[in-house]
């Protein structure tokens, strides 16, 4: 027979008290004139490769390389060394026998062609009446002061100059064109750089009949890709006669770049002109063409697609506008852009019957940076402005006259009486007139008291700011479309034409500024973040030319924001919230303000949109904005976070999918632990490596993957915010209508803990012996207890009793079980003992049962009289103590 025995064992732990407490000059100036040749030297490189009139040159003129031109010049200029310049050439390396190659296959130059490389042999061509075509091989300058072999002798013949791209320094020289040998003169230059030493007489102009204006009247001319350094005294005296520009033209010259009859810009025309010594202007009708002169029509015409800059850097005085005196009509063609900044008037009508004309699509600009009378002037009777439709016109400066002065006098410097005289802005797509003096008004009609000239605008928004106010603040006033407005006469004669009612007020003398934007609204937002319960925007009305007018060849242009409610805004958020009807202020701004409570940030990532109205003006399509994600992730969840221990070798948790995780100990970042938020939101990361103890605070942080926010200024983005993402803050921390929430912090917990005991003793089943037999169990589970009690660690001690006895029906063993370790031997009953006691050194564990061996641990010592038949079941109960001190 046999006997079964077993245990079932139950424990218990007393634990100390543990803490739990948780922690963003127009052209140069007299100074600048040496920035000013380099630029023309920049052109001139450029200008090489620039396409020429095809019909005049394309024909006649073929490439050849630099050492091809010398040879033809030889050939040109002395016949007798041919055979010596074949022979050398027979006696040159493989690659002057490519030359010869070359030579061979060039087609011969026509009796009235010339090739040049040399000061002598260009004046030669020139003085030479059979040649109407010099082609430059090469640059070359005049070797003196002056030659009066090219100054005095009067050409006769048409003369085309191609430079190639090359340059002649005329010195105290130029060309003097006589009474034409045909009814009409043709002179025409192009891709060539020039320069000339001013001293007088001959160095007065490069080209021109030397105010000869009957010789003038029958000659034409025509430039193309030319660039002059600044020592040009002009390019052409060109009095009673027609020029004509095409190309790149860089004109710098000392006094004006040309006397002119008239003057056509072809379209496609670029042309920069500038004065760097004289107070003068930049193109002098000096005398009214007659009637049989070529430049009878006195225009001046910029082609469709023009560039044309126009200023001065010399510092002299203000005197004369950009195009002066007899002129009659001039005209900016369609898509082209005519800026002038002259230091005082921009421009002048001088003559009876001139004016101006912008046709549509163009764009000018006429600034006056300096303190001077009007930019506009109309100096004379019956003259006009017309703006026509779809126009842009600007005009800015700081006058001390009113800006436009449609009754002048011959300086624009002050009002005299004027007849006749128009300025109209007809349905323009843009215009800007903006006096930069606070007192002076931007228009003026007439003189005083009287009733001459008007002022029309038509089909155009009207904005007005009034005399005193911020020039570039909101508007006084402001009306959208309106259909007309016109103004005759000024002071008590002044007459205002105009069914807008507030606009039937107007008085030309209040305002210093007039503007119309006529365009489509849109809307400028100031950068969302997911942290923002505010939306702002700010509405464009359009925009226009900065104060400064044309600086380094460059207009800078700025926005022109709504005033108080004259912009409306429905935008449309990340949650698809409508909001209607939001307002401008007076700065051009509309604000909305998220109420709900819990607050409901904007979705990062997603965007916002809106619809401007200004009048008739609505944004053409939605304006949007993309939140910006500024926002940490939520801090992460830790397992177990309240048992946490310096044995723990690991940390695991959830929190923002593919966010980055590190941490640091008692604020000291930690290497090696950084890990990634899989895409489920789980993470864990190793510890094992970290000596912590208890008290110890880990921190652990979120970081998304977000980027640095370069929408924001480095002061306005939050601290939380760098080249990775955002990042959780050491400290909850309140950014714009948020607070992001600290990173979650854990106390590393002292334990002195029972971590495991065995599940199972068993005695075995055992055969009924006629003497007492002892037995030792075989052991289900380990006995461990732990210590992390850092520099707190006391003496510990483990007691064991039996909570059930050990029981075989009414036959007890209680008394029978024992227990030895160092202790020495105990009885174990239902009384508690105490079986084992030791002290840590340092954090850790011990493994209690791997000292169960031989005669230590249990053992059941059972008399013969208890060796029944069936099974003896009972139940331990350990107890872990810590020792209190003395």
């Amino acid at each position: 027979m046999r006997c079964k025995i077993k245990f079932l064992l139950l424990f218990t732990i007393l634990l100390s008290t543990v803490p739990n407490s948780v922690l963003a000059a127009a052209l140069g100036d007299e100074n600048g004139k040496e920035d000013t040749t380099v630029s023309s030297s920049a052109q001139t490189v450029e200008s090489t490769f620039l396409e020429t009139d095809k019909s005049e040159t394309t024909a006649t003129t073929p490439p050849f390389s630099s050492g091809e031109s010398n040879v033809a010049t030889t050939l040109e200029t002395n016949p007798t060394s041919t055979a010596t310049t074949t022979k050398s050439q027979e006696q040159t390396t493989e690659e002057s026998k490519d030359v010869q190659v070359k030579e061979k296959v060039r087609p011969r130059l026509a009796a009235n062609e010339a090739e040049v490389n040399t000061w002598t042999a260009f004046v030669s061509a020139v003085c030479d009446e059979t040649i109407t075509k010099i082609s430059l091989t090469g640059s070359f300058e005049n070797p003196s002061a002056s030659d009066s072999n090219l100054s005095s002798y009067q050409r006769k013949n048409d003369l085309e100059i191609d430079g190639q791209g090359n340059r002649i320094h005329f010195k105290d020289a130029s060309i003097r064109l006589g009474s034409p040998q045909n009814a009409i003169g043709n002179f025409h230059m192009h891709d060539i750089v020039l320069n000339q030493k001013y001293v007088g007489a001959n160095s007065e102009d490069i080209v021109g009949t030397r105010l000869n204006y009957t010789y003038g009247a029958k000659w034409k001319y025509r430039f193309g890709n030319v660039t002059t350094e600044p020592g040009v005294q002009r390019l052409a005296r060109a009095s009673h006669s027609e020029v004509r520009v095409y190309g790149k033209m860089n004109i710098d010259t000392r006094a004006e770049n040309f006397y002119l009859g008239s003057m056509i810009m072809e379209d496609g025309t670029q042309y920069k002109g500038n004065v760097n010594y004289y107070n003068f202007s930049v193109f002098w009708y000096n005398v009214a063409a007659s009637a049989t002169s070529t430049g009878a029509s006195r225009e001046f015409t910029i082609g469709n697609n023009c560039r044309v800059d126009a200023g001065q850097t010399q510092t002299l005085g203000r005197t004369y506008p950009a195009v002066y005196s007899h002129y009659l009509a001039l005209t900016v063609g369609e898509n082209s852009v005519y800026n002038v900044d002259m230091p005082g008037n921009a421009v002048r009508f001088d003559d009876d019957g001139a004016g101006m004309t912008i046709k549509k699509g163009a764009i000018v600009n006429l600034t006056s940076k300096q303190d001077s009378g009007s930019v506009v002037a109309f100096s004379n009777n019956n003259t006009y402005l017309n703006a026509e439709p779809g126009s842009y016109f600007y005009v800015i400066g700081t006058s001390s006259q009113p800006l436009i002065n449609v009754s002048a006098n011959g300086l624009g410097t002050g009002n005299v009486t004027r007849t006749g005289n128009t300025f109209t802005l007809n349905s323009p797509a843009q215009y800007d007139l903006r006096n930069l003096n606070n007192t002076k008004s931007a228009v003026n009609v007439a003189n005083g008291n009287r009733a001459e000239n008007n002022f029309y605008i038509f089909d155009s928004d009207i904005d007005l700011w009034n005399v005193g106010v911020p020039v570039l603040g909101p508007s006084s006033e402001t009306y959208a479309k309106v259909p007309s407005l016109s103004v005759a006469g000024s002071g008590t004669k002044e007459v205002v034409s105009t069914s807008v009612s507030g606009l039937q007020q107007f008085k030309q003398a209040n305002y210093r500024r007039i503007s119309g934007m006529n365009q489509n609204p849109k809307i400028e937002w100031t950068p969302v973040t997911d942290a923002d319960k505010t939306i702002e925007g700010r509405v464009v009305i359009g925009e226009v030319p900065d104060n400064n007018g044309l600086v380094d060849g460059e207009i800078k242009y700025i926005p022109v924001y709504a005033s108080e409610n004259q912009a409306q805004v429905t935008l449309t958020d990340t949650y698809g919230n409508i909001r209607s009807d939001l307002a401008t202020d007076a700065n051009g701004y509309i604000r909305y303000k998220e109420t709900s409570n819990p607050a409901q940030f904007q979705k990062a990532g997603e965007k916002i949109t809106g619809i401007a109205k200004r009048g008739p003006w609505i944004t053409p399509a939605a304006s949007a904005t993309t939140v910006i994600d500024a926002t940490p992730p939520e801090p992460a969840k830790v397992d177990n976070s309240d048992a946490i221990q310096s044995i723990t070798t690991k940390l695991t948790g959830t929190g923002e999918p593919n966010s980055i995780i590190t941490l640091t100990v008692n604020g000291q970042p930690q290497a090696n632990t950084s890990q990634v938020v899989n895409s489920q939101g789980k993470w864990e990361l190793d510890i094992s490596s970290l000596q912590i103890t208890r008290g110890d605070v880990i921190q652990i942080f979120l970081q998304d993957q977000s980027g640095l926010i370069t929408q924001l200024s480095e002061d306005q983005r939050p601290s939380t915010n760098n080249d990775i993402g955002n990042i959780n803050p050491k400290e909850d921390l309140n950014y714009r209508d948020a607070t992001f929430k600290a990173a979650t912090k854990v106390i590393v917990v002292g334990n002195l803990s029972l971590d495991t005991v065995p599940d199972k003793l068993e005695f075995g089943s055992n055969n009924i012996s006629n003497q007492t037999q002892s037995y030792q169990p075989t052991i289900n589970g380990k006995l461990v207890i732990s210590d992390t009690r850092g520099g707190a660690k006391k003496p510990w001690r483990l007691t064991l009793h039996q909570s059930e006895a050990l029981k075989n029906g009414t036959v007890s063993l209680e008394d029978d079980l024992s227990y030895t370790s160092s202790l020495g031997e105990k009885q174990i009953t239902t009384a508690t003992q105490i079986v084992e006691s030791g002290k840590f050194t340092t954090d850790g564990s011990k493994e209690i049962s791997a000292n169960w061996t031989g005669n230590q641990g249990f053992k059941l010592t059972v008399p013969v009289e208890k060796q029944r038949i069936g099974d003896y079941t009972g139940k331990l109960a350990w107890q872990l103590e810590d020792v209190p001190g003395n």
